[in-house]
């Protein structure tokens, strides 16, 4: 499956020109017989404008690019002095840098996935049909999928999507207690709080048991869904939320995630909903220790003469985004609690989370083996 023009304007993607030419790759340059699909690429003269990744599943993705070419566009040429020029194919394609809108679909003919489309250019993304609670697709359903998207399009949202498209790269800040809006899709806004950037406290000084990837920043999500793009923090802070989570900094960093007002954090940490961390030490020069890590809170004890819990606890999983959608988080507004995030959360290692009920027991064995007040 291939994009129209007609759709690409709604996505607020490139079209592609009537001028441009366009040839197809196998996007196995070296063993052509086992290649898994094709590269597609448009060109403007020798500048390579557009590519798109199409897999035999019919998965895809639609990239912008300005890359020159040179030697009768079998070479990628060299983008400083010093550069060189590189054999142009899938893989040094994606070595580069491209630019603004993009659209991935990771279903198919007989497979089902979601669609995103964001900017390359701002790091941001503009709709996430996972995130959006939309359940997967097959190429049917994202055809269907994107009729609707188009009807539902008025002047409005077109502009919006392309002032989306043509917006330049922000650089923002953030800190502990910040409350921040962010979009589910289109029309429905959710709303969460910064409760602890960890690198920020290790560079004060406090202890961590630092074994997440990237700039981790804890947040909770708030149980809400509105179009109202202008609740108080004080409304907020009467909300209950959705169990607290490690993701990384980028979408606060770049503005996908806004910053909508400040307040202190509570003095008490027992107030503050923090993942718990727990397990044996995985690092590789002092491995013979048990930590544990709540916020603020860490702890160690040494492995000999103490049991470690054989389950995976230390919760070290972590992402660009939290691992909720708006589905989860509207089924946790009706019940009243977090019980169906409980009941949905991943059964996978990196996830175990002893804040689960269904590890009450085990809970009460860390809490009681650190010297913590059960």
């Amino acid at each position: 499956m291939e994009l129209t023009n007609e759709q690409r304007m709604y996505l607020g993607l490139e079209p592609v020109e009537p001028a441009w030419e366009r040839v197809e790759i196998p996007n196995n340059s070296v063993n052509p017989e086992r290649s898994t699909g094709k590269d597609i690429l448009f060109f403007d003269g020798d500048i390579l404008r557009k590519v798109i990744w199409l897999h035999d599943s019919g998965s895809f993705r639609e990239n912008s690019w300005r890359l020159k070419t040179q030697d009768n566009r079998t070479m990628i040429a060299p983008i400083t002095a010093k550069g060189k020029p590189r054999r142009l194919n899938g893989v040094n394609i994606q070595r580069c840098t491209p630019y603004g809108m993009y659209f991935s679909f990771g279903g198919g003919q007989e497979q089902k996935g979601g669609m995103t489309l964001a900017n390359y250019t701002t790091q941001r993304t503009y709709y996430s049909s996972g995130f959006a609670g939309v359940p997967a697709m097959d190429e049917e359903g994202l055809l269907k999928f994107l009729d609707q998207w188009i009807a539902d399009t008025g002047a409005e949202d077109l502009a919006e999507i392309q002032a989306f498209a043509g917006a330049k790269r922000r650089r923002c800040k953030y800190r502990e207690g910040d409350f921040f809006r962010f979009q589910y899709d289109r029309r429905n806004y959710g709303y969460g709080r910064i409760l602890l950037d960890v690198r920020q406290f290790i560079k004060d000084g406090g202890e961590f048991w630092n074994i997440l990837m990237g700039k981790a920043l804890c947040v909770s999500i708030f149980h809400i869904i509105t179009e109202d793009p202008n609740l108080s923090i004080d409304e907020l802070q009467k909300l209950k939320s959705c169990p607290s989570e490690y993701m990384m900094d980028n979408r606060f960093f770049y503005g996908e995630y806004e910053i909508i007002g400040h307040a202190p954090l509570p003095e008490d940490p027992e107030k503050i909903d923090y993942p718990i961390m727990y397990g044996r030490s995985i690092s590789g020069r002092d491995s013979n220790k048990i930590c544990y890590c709540r916020g603020k809170d860490y702890r160690e004890i040494p492995l000999e003469g103490n049991e470690v819990l054989k389950k995976d606890f230390k919760k070290n999983g972590i992402s660009y985004g939290p691992h909720i959608n708006k589905t989860l988080v509207r089924e946790c507004i009706k019940a009243g609690s977090n019980e169906p995030f409980w009941e949905n959360e991943p059964k996978v290692s990196y996830a175990y989370d002893l804040r689960n009920p269904a590890y009450e027991k085990e809970l009460e064995f860390v809490r009681k083996q650190m010297g913590i007040p059960v």
